[in-house]
């Protein structure tokens, strides 16, 4: 895989981006992670929608400038495959109890991710909002509130099955 590149001492990735504790959780999903390839993103083609005359009815579906036209489109961007294992073997997510009220004086860290060796904490909302899934003023619509926040397996492996090429659970 090209995001695993160069092997130092043991085995150890030589990329100081890809270094984790020996026994961590980060360095087994880094360890999982290089084996998978990075890059062959799956996305909206919408040219070929375009060209079969289904663009109007995609963009009916996905909408234009709103979270999902916006994921689909990040997908599509280039990546740089040590930072994204990087940041995919640190990233946890924490989230509050349902009848939590969120203080936004004192945000409570939800997401922790470690990327270009710095380690980063924030809420989900400002998680959101610095990836560009949603913009500050959705934040306070149904489009954020009312969310999908849990999934059953079964939808997960549905979508899984749309946007990878690896079977559900073997990435």
């Amino acid at each position: 895989m090209e995001a695993e590149g160069a092997m130092g001492e043991e085995g150890e990735p030589a990329c100081p981006y890809l270094q984790f504790p020996q026994g961590s959780r980060a360095r087994g999903r880094c360890a999982r992670l290089r084996t998978i390839e990075i890059g062959g993103h799956v996305g909206i083609d919408w040219d070929l929608l375009e060209t079969v005359g289904e663009a109007a009815r995609a963009r009916d579906i996905v909408g234009i400038d709103t979270p999902w036209s916006r994921l689909f489109q990040i997908a599509m961007e280039d990546s740089y495959p040590k930072l994204t294992v990087e940041f995919l073997s640190t990233f946890t997510n924490a989230p509050n109890p349902a009848d939590y009220l969120e203080d936004l004086d004192f945000p409570v860290h939800e997401v922790t991710f470690r990327l270009l060796g710095q380690q980063f904490q924030m809420s989900v909302r400002e998680f959101v909002v610095h990836t560009g899934l949603y913009t500050e003023p959705e934040l306070d619509t149904d489009l954020y509130t009312q969310a999908v926040t849990v999934m059953d397996r079964q939808t997960l492996i549905s979508f899984w099955r749309a946007i990878s090429r690896v079977p559900f659970g073997k990435s």
